[in-house]
């Protein structure tokens, strides 16, 4: 399966990820943590963060929401 995101859209999803991927009750069954990580892991491979991170990450979220 493939899942197409803009820079922007991968941006937010993998901030969102780092930061929730380790709250357990988020999920159901151990098994929806699991390919969050996954997802989150792929994400890291391709997408780079530099030092201002914060600023990249508001800007892609605000890029995010003018386009819906």
């Amino acid at each position: 399966m493939k899942i197409e995101l803009t820079e922007a859209e991968a941006l937010v999803l993998s901030d969102w990820l780092h930061r929730n991927c380790k709250k357990k009750e988020l999920f159901e069954d151990l098994a929806e943590q699991y390919v969050m990580w996954n997802i989150d892991c792929q994400l890291e491979k391709e997408l780079v963060f530099p030092v201002n991170c914060a600023d990249i990450i508001a800007q892609a979220r605000n890029t995010v929401k003018s386009t819906y």
